[in-house]
C-alpha cells in the first residue's frame, strides 16, 4: 500500500514561499528546500519535476495566496479609487506587527535572479495581475477626473506599478518604513487628485509584500 504524503502540496508550498522569500531564489538549493519542507529530495522532485519547478510552483502560489488576495482587498474596484490605490501602497510598504524587516515581494526579489522562461513567465503573470487591478483603478479615477492634468491612464498605471516594484526593493534593503510611507504617498500624488480630505473606509490591518 502506498504511503499517505506527509504534507499536501499546499502545505509544502506555505514552506517553500518562506523559505524562497526570505533566502531568495537563486540562494535557495534543493538542501534548503528539504529542510524547510521536510521532505527529501526524491519526493520534491516526484511532486515538482525539478528545482525549476518548485520555483514555478512556488511564485503561482504566492500569486494566488498573496498577490490576488491582496488586489481583490484594497484594488476592489468599489468606492473611491484613488483611496484604494493609496491605501494598497501605503499597506504594501507598512511595517509588521513584529520583528521581522519587510521582506518586499517575491515577485520583485525573484525577478532580479537568473530565470529560466517558465518562472519568468510565472513572475510576469503575477506582476500582471497587480497591474491590471491598478489600471482598472486609474481608469475609474480618470472617468470622475481625479487624474492630474497631462498624465493619461497608460501613463498613470505604469508609474504606479513601476514604483511599487521600486518600493519593493527598497523594502527589502530596509528602508524605513515611515520613508517608505511618505514616498508612496508622493507617488500616488504625483498622478491622481488623492483628494486629501476625503475620508476612507478601509481597514488599518498590517499586510506586506504585493
Amino acid at each position: 500500500m502506498a504511503r499517505t504524503p506527509k504534507y499536501d502540496d499546499a502545505d509544502l508550498l506555505d514552506r517553500a514561499v518562506d523559505v524562497v522569500w526570505r533566502r531568495g531564489w537563486s540562494s535557495t538549493s534543493i538542501r534548503d528546500l528539504e529542510q524547510a519542507l521536510d521532505v527529501k529530495a526524491p519526493s520534491i522532485y516526484r511532486r515538482f519535476g525539478s528545482r525549476d519547478g518548485v520555483g514555478v510552483a512556488v511564485i503561482e502560489h504566492y500569486v494566488d495566496r498573496v498577490v490576488r488576495r491582496r488586489v481583490d482587498k484594497y484594488l476592489s474596484g468599489e468606492g473611491d479609487p484613488v483611496a484604494n490605490i493609496t491605501v494598497f501602497f501605503e499597506r504594501s510598504v507598512q511595517q509588521p506587527d513584529t520583528s521581522e524587516a519587510l521582506r518586499g515581494c517575491l515577485l520583485t526579489t525573484t525577478s532580479a535572479d537568473d530565470l529560466d522562461d517558465a518562472m519568468r513567465d510565472a513572475v510576469l503573470i503575477g506582476v500582471a495581475v497587480i497591474e491590471t487591478s491598478l489600471r482598472r483603478e486609474v481608469e475609474r479615477a480618470a472617468a470622475s477626473g481625479r487624474l492630474r492634468p497631462g498624465v493619461d491612464v497608460d501613463a498613470a498605471t505604469a508609474t504606479l506599478s513601476v514604483a511599487m516594484q521600486g518600493f519593493m526593493s527598497l523594502a527589502r534593503a530596509g528602508m524605513p518604513s515611515e520613508e517608505l510611507h511618505r514616498r508612496a504617498h508622493a507617488v500616488v500624488s504625483s498622478v491622481t487628485d488623492t483628494g486629501a480630505d476625503r475620508p476612507t473606509t478601509h481597514s488599518t490591518r498590517t499586510e506586506e509584500g504585493s
